[in-house]
């Protein structure tokens, strides 16, 4: 009896470690890769997991609620949880039903909940306007990546707002903002000259002067996105070429780029990404100044280009032959060998021969 007595003992401590050593851990490396709703659910298994998940902050640190119903009661009821005190990345992507009454509350009521705030993505939030903005933003110093992508609500004013409370931030996409003028991109380039990434995609009322100021001011910029705006002249383009860490530059549409300002371009000379399709002045002068200036580009579409020839190909083969993953030239009339074992023969690492369907 004494011996079952002792083996219930021996058994019950080893219990009682492996609840208070063994399953901790567990949790903590089963826990870090669950996403957000998984999380949650497990806090209702039981007292003893709630309470274990609660005491590591570093799970409470992302609040994604992207293509939700219902997002902006669940973002202000879950920045009112103590565990949310810290959060440094909300994802509100598509979400449904989160509008400028809900970013007032989370700045009247839960302003230390996002002071530490890092992301915050508001792309495709088309009931936000200017003022939430401005809500939102307001307890936000910390912040260092801004995307509202797809909201035609926004003006200047948004931007305004967006400068004034937040100093630190190296990452804004605008793409789709069609409302936002030059005077945004004076604010953006007086207060942001670390930044680093910027998409300007289809903010149609920019014109050369606004872009001028970006590219004079803005040095450490990395990616720029001027997809689908074909209002600028080579006189901003040009001065592309001061921005010498550039790695990714989508042109797309670029209708009034000439060879000249494509020239300007290939002093970017870090640049592994150029999207130039549909730039339809371009000829093989401008391509071969970015293969003799570009010698690592990994991606290259020319798609839609009538003026460009067999020169351009092998002046990119003899320089980038050993770079470029991803080149399309579909719809170059005026390049004859362009089957997919002749480019291969020219670029022998080409993975990816067609980037726009």
């Amino acid at each position: 009896m004494e011996v079952k007595k002792g083996a219930s003992a021996r058994e019950a401590e080893l219990m009682e470690v492996w609840n208070k050593e063994t399953v901790p851990k567990v949790m903590n490396i089963v826990s870090t890769r669950l996403p957000q709703t998984d999380l949650i659910s497990l806090l209702l298994v039981s007292p003893w997991i709630h309470r274990n998940l609660i005491s590591h902050p570093s799970l409470w640190l992302v609040l994604d609620f992207h293509e939700m119903n219902n997002a902006g009661d669940r973002l202000v009821a879950a920045l009112s949880l103590s565990r949310y005190q810290n959060v440094k990345h909300i994802n509100l992507e598509f979400a449904r039903d989160i509008e400028d009454k809900h970013l007032e509350i989370v700045k009247s009521k839960c302003g230390q909940s996002v002071k530490n705030l890092e992301v915050l993505n508001l792309n495709g939030c088309q009931k936000i306007s200017d003022l939430g903005i401005e809500f939102i933003t307001y307890n936000c110093s910390k912040l260092k990546v801004f995307s509202i992508y797809w909201n035609v609500r926004v003006s200047d004013l948004g931007i305004r707002n967006l400068v004034k409370n937040c100093k630190l931030v190296v990452d804004l996409n605008l793409s789709g903002c069609k409302n936002i003028t030059d005077e945004s991109l004076k604010l953006i380039a007086e207060s942001y000259q670390g930044l680093q990434l910027l998409n300007l995609t289809r903010c149609i009322k920019l014109t050369d002067g606004g872009l001028q100021m970006i590219l004079l001011k803005c040095s450490s910029l990395q990616s720029l996105n001027l997809y689908a705006l074909s209002s600028f002249t080579d006189v901003a383009y040009k001065k592309i070429s001061f921005l010498i860490h550039l790695r990714f530059l989508d042109l797309c549409g670029a209708q009034n780029l000439s060879d000249d300002g494509l020239s300007c371009i290939a002093k970017c000379k870090n640049m592994i990404s150029l999207n130039l399709t549909w730039c339809v002045r371009v000829t093989d002068h401008g391509v071969i100044a970015i293969a003799e200036g570009c010698r690592s580009l990994e991606f290259l579409s020319l798609f839609g280009i009538v003026g460009v020839t067999d020169k351009s190909l092998e002046a990119l083969s003899s320089f980038c032959s050993t770079t470029i993953t991803t080149l399309d030239v579909n719809g170059c009339i005026g390049i004859k060998r362009r089957s997919r074992d002749q480019l291969l023969q020219l670029f022998p690492k080409l993975k990816c021969f067609k980037v726009h369907s």
